[in-house]
């Protein structure tokens, strides 16, 4: 995650005064054509799962990881946009959804703010087009309050979606992959993916019968048998990469 948070490049609060004539309008995903991996919240898990490989990556903090959809192999290259930039998957992670928008501030005050990518191709400053963020009398717009109360929602999930990937660590249910891909004839191209963790199908079964049952109830299960599945989707992704490389 070079550029934090990876696809903003300038973010800053939003306000009446200085962003009144303001309007937004996503026309692609070229803002996410770099990245190689997005970071889906634990309630995504099932509908992400049916389109990207979802791992898990260690954060800087001890002990804590966050899920990942995997969308590319190489550094710079997403495989998941085509050439107009647009997704050819069916399933939008809620990440690359909210943008050009997020919460900032700091995590342990009351309240966020509400802010905005202001160098984003997405922001149009003189809102000929698109969706106005204010009513000329200041007020927040209807599209605005939607993304307000989306942001919240997200906010709220990416809390629960912590203490999901927390539970995973007290079980260490985690473990480190890696894997070893080839292209016959571009043995140059030949790459290694490692960094990121999975769950095995053998620690679950390890697991007591109320730890077992813990997650059951908490959905939990659920979440990681569609992780577990998901990671067949990266066939897909080494396919694509082979049309790429004509091989």
């Amino acid at each position: 995650m070079a550029k934090q948070l990876m696809i903003y490049d300038n973010i800053q609060p939003l306000s009446s005064d200085v962003h009144r004539n303001w309007a937004v309008q996503v026309d692609n995903y070229s803002f996410v054509s770099n990245i190689i991996s997005a970071p889906v919240l634990a309630t995504e898990i099932p509908f992400a799962a049916g389109e990207f490989p979802i791992v898990f990556s260690a954060t800087a903090n001890e002990g804590e990881y966050i899920p990942l959809a995997i969308m590319g192999l190489k550094e710079g290259e997403n495989l998941c946009l085509n050439e107009s930039n647009q997704f050819t998957t069916r399933y939008i992670p809620a990440f690359i959804r909210r943008y050009p928008f997020v919460l900032g501030g700091d995590k342990n005050a009351d309240t966020l703010a509400l802010c905005i990518d202001e160098g984003s191709s997405a922001v149009i400053k003189d809102g000929s087009k698109g969706r106005p963020l204010f009513e000329e009398s200041g007020e927040q717009s209807a599209h605005l309050k939607e993304v307000v109360e989306f942001l919240k929602d997200y906010q709220y999930r990416a809390e629960m979606t912590k203490l999901f990937c927390k539970r995973l660590h007290e079980l260490k249910l985690l473990e480190p992959m890696q894997a070893n891909i080839t292209f016959k004839g571009r043995e140059d191209a030949n790459m290694n993916l490692m960094g990121f963790y999975v769950v095995k199908r053998e620690k679950l079964k390890e697991l007591s019968d109320a730890d077992a049952l813990d997650l059951f109830k908490k959905d939990g299960l659920e979440l990681i048998y569609s992780h577990i599945q998901s990671l067949s989707n990266l066939n897909e992704l080494i396919n694509k990469k082979s049309q790429k490389l004509g091989v």
